[in-house]
């Protein structure tokens, strides 16, 4: 069965393209790679453009993916390249992201 997890990142806004230069060289091409060995079904990355935070300081993104088992996610979050890609992030947070996953009920 597959995994939905989610994941909301706060950085600040007068780093949010160093965030998304970092996402690009580091993070997008691991998720090419589990894309191609079926690992990851879909994963997204979101800049929000509205919702119920308001705050104009902090730039909000959405993390998405699917993966194919709890297992993958494992090895995506055990892997090397990104634990050093989260530290290179870290510092761009004011605060820690949320973080949800879990058994995807239903969907289209």
């Amino acid at each position: 069965m597959s995994e939905l997890d989610v994941i909301v990142i706060h950085i600040a806004k007068d780093r949010a393209g160093e965030y998304e230069r970092l996402f690009a060289e580091h993070e997008l091409p691991r998720w090419r790679a589990l894309k191609e060995r079926g690992a990851f079904v879909s994963a997204r990355l979101m800049r929000t453009a509205f919702g119920t935070d308001r705050r104009e300081d902090i730039v909000k993104y959405v993390i998405a993916v699917e993966v194919s088992t709890h297992a993958a996610h494992s090895e995506h979050d055990a892997d090397p390249g990104f634990k050093e890609f989260d530290k290179l992030a870290d510092p761009l947070q004011p605060e820690p992201p949320l973080v949800y996953g879990g058994e995807i009920v239903h969907g289209v």
